[in-house]
């Protein structure tokens, strides 16, 4: 399944500026570019999404998160990872 980029964006409570922001970045490249030059991201780019947002509200800079996103390939490791950040800041 694929999504738009503003779907994806209203999905995870964020702006499509951000998503072209995040993709410039080279931290979420868009999974398709339709032939009307529409970025579209599937479910992997939405579990990557979510990660960005999670860290970035952690307080962690773009560079850093590009760091995290480059050494944790195994998203079921990194999503543990995750949530302990969480219960430590709770």
């Amino acid at each position: 399944m694929e999504w738009s980029i503003q779907q994806i964006a209203r999905a995870a409570g964020t702006t499509s500026r951000a998503l072209r922001h995040y993709g410039n970045e080279g931290l979420l490249p868009a999974t398709r570019i339709g032939s009307n030059g529409y970025r579209y991201y599937d479910e992997s780019a939405l579990v990557t999404l979510q990660r960005i947002l999670l860290l970035r509200e952690l307080g962690l800079s773009l560079p850093r998160i590009r760091d995290v996103l480059e050494n944790e390939a195994d998203e079921k490791r990194a999503l543990k990872a995750h949530l302990g950040w969480l219960e430590q800041e709770r």
